[in-house]
């Protein structure tokens, strides 16, 4: 009950690659711990990175440099054309509004290690990332992606502060003058998700001028992409979506339809035509959920029920057996065992 590896465009490496540079260092040395071919991603800058080799590269980097805020240097590195395909559509939006919503709706084309969500709201608008459970991620690439995004927003907006908070899951560094610096605004650490919270007015506003025929021709570029890398699947989608916010609640279907804008009738007559259900992939990802905390973590059975919203242990354990064959106590054991051989 697992879905595919998750996987980053090759692209943001070589933004990586500019800052350890731009810092005095050798880049190369890093790569090549982390089986990483240069060459190859100047070569194809499409093609894609396993989030592990990734996040492994990013904390690298951290120890290498010894800047916890190293990812906003990278930021100060990114052009839109590490986006590629995405890059171009969000250059040729009309405004920053767009381009949340566009990158919302085609995230996975820059990585699929997250959910992403754009809540909007009458003042301000909230772009989310929702880690998975059961792929690390760094805080770095957290810090690096937001910093982008702000950056953008400034060029397109022609404000130096079009932000009113940021919210992130990194535990607070020992000093936060860096973060408060590139924001602006003093960012919260330790939240229950990463979230950048945008004056509403302000990227509604635009000082570039957009491009209404250039943006259809490269989203047509970004669906193709993402077609031949099957991340465009109701499936995987509303997959990615349960994973993450399970953390938090137990979504409906209303509530999942919402992230994408469409009507519950029409989410649950896509995902009929891939051949699922909403109830099965939600059986699906408490599955996959349950599975990572007893795998990789040391919680007790009946915090793991409880979690997932199950009345008690004894619910969650028959559950669990539906799932896996076995109890979730024995699924454990034989886990733990795999490792010790």
């Amino acid at each position: 009950m697992s879905l595919a590896e998750p996987s980053t465009i090759a692209a943001w490496t070589l933004a990586i690659c500019r800052a350890l540079r731009q810092a005095g260092s050798d880049p190369l040395p890093l790569l090549q711990q982390v089986g990483v071919d240069i060459r190859h991603i100047e070569q194809y800058p499409d093609s894609r990175i396993p989030v592990r080799q990734m996040t492994q590269l990013w904390q690298l980097t951290e120890r290498s440099s010894g800047n916890a805020a190293f990812g906003l240097a990278v930021a100060q590195q990114v052009q839109p054309m590490h986006f590629r395909a995405l890059g171009l559509l969000m250059i040729a939006s009309d405004c920053m509004l767009t381009v949340l919503d566009k990158i919302g709706r085609y995230h996975a084309m820059i990585s699929d290690s997250v959910n992403i969500r754009v809540i909007h709201q009458p003042d301000r608008v909230g772009f989310v990332i929702d880690p998975l459970a059961g792929v690390p991620i760094s805080p770095l690439s957290v810090d690096a992606f937001f910093a982008t995004l702000v950056q953008f927003a400034r060029q397109f907006s022609g404000q130096e502060n079009p932000l009113l908070a940021v919210e992130l899951m990194r535990a607070p560094p020992a000093d936060r003058t860096a973060w408060q610096q590139y924001f602006q605004v003093l960012p919260e650490f330790g939240q229950a998700t990463n979230c950048l919270w945008f004056n509403r007015v302000l990227i509604s506003r635009s000082d570039l001028p957009g491009d209404e025929q250039l943006a259809r021709s490269n989203e047509s570029q970004v669906q193709k992409y993402l077609h031949s890398m099957q991340a465009l699947s109701w499936r995987d989608k509303v997959m990615n979506s349960l994973r993450a916010m399970l953390e938090h609640q137990e979504p409906s279907l209303v509530e999942i339809a919402a992230l994408f804008h469409v009507s519950e009738r029409t989410l649950r007559r896509n995902l009929q035509q891939e051949g699922c259900n909403f109830r099965e992939l939600l059986s699906q990802a408490r599955a996959d959920v349950a599975a990572f905390y007893l795998r990789s973590t040391d919680e007790t059975i009946t915090s793991v029920a409880l979690r997932l919203r199950f009345s008690d242990s004894a619910s969650f354990a028959k559950a669990f057996q539906r799932w896996y064959g076995v109890p979730p106590g024995q699924y454990r054991a034989a886990q733990q065992n795999d490792l010790l051989r």
